[in-house]
């Protein structure tokens, strides 16, 4: 009786395992789903498009989306194409202020390219932002939200596209 009612426990616990498992695997569908509809809302939805049907191995894409169509200065282009510094879909919940900072961060570092996190200090105060009295500390939270900025070493901080 006793063995019967630790079956059953057991059992218990591999179906909410699996009921877990399948949870976390839903969302991070819904995640990635999420990521891609801002995305598209971001970089247009012809980009997008072009990206999902490259990604499926679609052989027929339409020519339309192949060579996009060139209106506009060369400068409007350019604005345009230029992609975001920090990922929008990451920075809910993220301070105002150190979404700023994480852009001008990122805009140093695509600049400058490697830079010891003392200079990358005084360039951000240059340019009259402020990492705060702790810097290693918000660094952290800006590679979480521009996933481009990484730590290459110690106190080392570089921009990677």
């Amino acid at each position: 009786m006793e063995m019967h009612g630790q079956e059953m426990q057991g059992q218990e616990w591999e179906s909410q395992e699996l009921e877990e498992t399948m949870e976390e695997k839903i969302r991070k569908v819904v995640r990635d789903e999420q990521a891609l509809i801002l995305s598209a809302l971001r970089n247009g939805l012809d980009h997008a498009l072009l990206h999902y049907l490259t990604e499926h191995g679609f052989e027929e894409i339409p020519e339309e989306l192949r060579a996009p169509s060139r209106l506009g200065t060369d400068a409007d282009e350019e604005a345009r194409d230029q992609t975001p510094l920090v990922d929008p879909a990451l920075t809910k919940g993220i301070h105002k202020k150190t979404i700023q900072a994480a852009e001008l961060v990122a805009q140093i570092l695509r600049d400058h390219g490697s830079l010891r996190l003392s200079h990358l200090k005084e360039e951000v105060e240059k340019r009259g932002g402020n990492l705060g009295s702790n810097p290693t500390i918000l660094m952290k939270s800006i590679m979480k939200i521009c996933p481009a900025v990484q730590k290459t070493g110690r106190g080392r901080f570089t921009f990677l596209p």
